[in-house]
């Protein structure tokens, strides 16, 4: 039982780095559509002063009832906010991800690297970060649609970025950049490090090569990589989220306490001091649900689309001879 995630040598299956930057695409579409109010919900936690717990006074503290105080207060659509971004983001992210990291793990067998743990973290690194210079932009104009209450002060992603190169400058749109990498590269290395891990340790369980124990591979592991790369660096995601919306914090007044930051050092003292060493989890466990849900989602889709891109090109190959 063979992953398709990255360069396989023998066992690629005349898939190129195009293949997978589509099946990278085709993944991050429709793992988006699924579950983008659990990053709606996800994203008003990290935004939320207060603490989440229900006799804090703050305004979300729980699933169930974050998600019917948003449709109550803003409607069934609010749960979608910044949709159209988070899928620009996620397609973006998908294709740059996918195709860098077969690229690197196709470079690091080509020079006899080998397929380690390291190597596919290593790589899987190097391809977040890839992922995140070419998708970041429409992160941001995400978390700003999703931040913002009524009135809105954008109404989409393109005026979102035109607001804010007219009013905070170009540099404005690479806010967080820094905490961003810092995230994301561990992530998406730990990530693919848990997947190839998780996915031996799987097939080997099964035994069998069918299509259900496959695809039950490959689900239960994307799922169970996302929930334990997620929580080792979900800190730095709360992080993220405060600076990103750095001048912007009297657009979320409506929501509780608005606190401004005036620097890096001033945000992790302060979220510390003020908040407690907890506030660096709030939203953890939509966060882990989305995160688990989301990759093995991704994951899935990806391999189903890897599978099928292989099967057509054995087909075009054996038509052609």
């Amino acid at each position: 039982m063979v992953s398709h995630v990255g360069y396989k040598g023998d066992n690629q299956e005349h898939l190129t780095p195009k293949d997978h930057a589509f099946a990278g695409a085709v993944s991050g579409f429709l793992t988006r559509g699924f579950l983008q109010p659990l990053d709606v919900l996800k994203i008003r936690f990290q935004l939320q002063v207060e603490s989440t717990r229900r006799c804090s006074g703050g305004l979300y503290h729980g699933i169930l009832q974050s998600a019917a105080k948003i449709m109550h207060s803003e409607g069934l659509t609010a749960l979608w906010k910044g949709h159209v971004p988070a899928q620009a983001l996620s397609i973006s992210f998908g294709i740059t991800q996918f195709w860098s990291y077969a690229v690197l793990t196709k470079a690091a067998n080509n020079r006899g690297i080998g397929e380690g743990y390291l190597t596919h973290g290593v790589c899987g690194a190097l391809a977040g970060i890839c992922g995140t210079l070419a998708s970041f932009p429409c992160d941001i104009a995400r978390t700003r649609l999703i931040a913002q209450g009524i009135p809105k002060c954008y109404s989409g992603m393109l005026d979102a970025w035109r607001k804010m190169l007219h009013q905070e400058g170009i540099f404005s749109l690479w806010r967080g950049l820094v905490p961003t990498l810092a995230m994301t590269a561990p992530y998406t290395g730990l990530t693919f490090c848990f997947y190839n891990a998780f996915f031996k340790l799987a097939s080997k369980s099964i035994g069998k090569d069918s299509e259900a124990s496959w695809l039950s591979c490959s689900g239960v592991s994307g799922l169970a990589s996302g929930v334990c790369a997620k929580v080792c660096v979900y800190p730095l995601d709360v992080f993220k989220k405060r600076m990103q919306i750095r001048g912007f914090e009297e657009a979320r007044r409506q929501f509780g306490k608005v606190v401004v930051y005036p620097s890096t050092l001033k945000c992790i003292s302060q979220v510390t001091q003020e908040e407690g060493i907890l506030a660096w989890y709030k939203g953890l466990w939509p966060a882990m649900l989305k995160s688990g849900c989301a990759s093995g989602s991704i994951f899935i889709t990806y391999e189903a689309t890897c599978r099928i891109l292989a099967h057509m090109h054995r087909t075009k190959e054996n038509s052609d001879k």
